[in-house]
Order: C-alpha cells, then structure tokens, then sequence
C-alpha cells in the first residue's frame, strides 16, 4: 500500500508545486502514522517519516537536503526553501492565475470553472491574501455568460448572501 501511495504524489520540484505537494504528503504521512514526526524532534519512527519524505523528492534537490538528519529538520528545510507565501507569490498569482479575469466561457466546464476560481483563491488565502466567501460568490457570477443573467438577478433579489 506505502509504495502506491507514494507513486501517486508528485515529486517536488521546487516552488511552482510545493504547496500541493506539502498537502499530499502531509496526508500521506498521517495515512503512514508518522505525521508527528514532521513537528516533533525525538520519534521512534523519525528515520521512517524522514525517508518517506525524501523519497517523494526529485533527486536534484537532494544536494539542498542530505545534511538533515530528522524528518522535522527535513520537513522545515524545504518549507524554507519552497513555501513562498509573501507578497510577491501574491502578485504572481494575481498575475498569472487572474482570479478576476477567470470567465466560464475559458472552461471546458462548469465543474472546471468553478474549480479554478476556488483554487485561485485558496492559493491567495494561504498567502494571507484573504478572500471572503461573498467576494468568490461575486467573482463566480461575475465570470458567467449573459445567458446566466436572469439567475443572477434572482439571486441578487433573493436576500441571500
């Protein structure tokens, strides 16, 4: 079971996907019960945790990382080098991914629509960069088509928010 699990998650690579990659192995490590090990110094199954984690590494980044001899030593290392939450991650994200300019028409689905934008956002919010719910409620019927435009309105009217 292990090995399927971490066959299944993407190796890091670097900035542009440790976010999701910290997410799956974060769970995977809870699936493994060694997730303790990632915020606790001195666990029986630290040496365990550690190479789990490294094994869902590309190998070029093992030059930034063979020095660690915990799976928390480890874990903050590559939070340290990867995890890029400050402004200018902001300012990337707004640019590249242009939560407001994300339109259903652009979208091979509604489902592909929707998923985009809440992605965009949670990926703002973990930034610190908050976004409340009524604002994606907005941006979401803001990026409909026009043939939406009488289910707007009856939501606009309807006194929910």
């Amino acid at each position: 079971m292990s090995t399927n699990l971490i066959a299944s998650i993407a190796k890091l690579r670097g900035r542009e996907n440790y976010e999701d990659w910290a997410f799956a192995v974060e769970n995977y490590l809870v699936l493994e019960g060694v997730q303790q090990c990632i915020t606790t110094e001195d666990d029986p199954n630290d040496a365990k945790a550690k190479a789990k984690i490294v094994l869902t590494i590309d190998p070029s980044l093992f030059v930034h990382i063979k020095s660690e001899s915990t799976a928390m030593g480890l874990w903050q290392k590559l939070k340290k080098l990867f995890d890029d939450n400050g402004f200018t991650r902001r300012i990337r994200l707004l640019r590249n991914l242009n939560l407001i300019s994300i339109r259903r028409e652009n979208c091979d689905s509604m489902a592909q629509y929707v998923t985009s934008l809440l992605e965009t956002s949670q990926r703002l919010n973990n930034t610190g960069f908050k976004i409340s719910d009524e604002w994606i409620g907005s941006l979401l019927l803001a990026g409909l088509p026009e043939k939406f435009e009488p289910m707007i309105m009856a939501v606009e009217h309807s006194g929910i928010e």
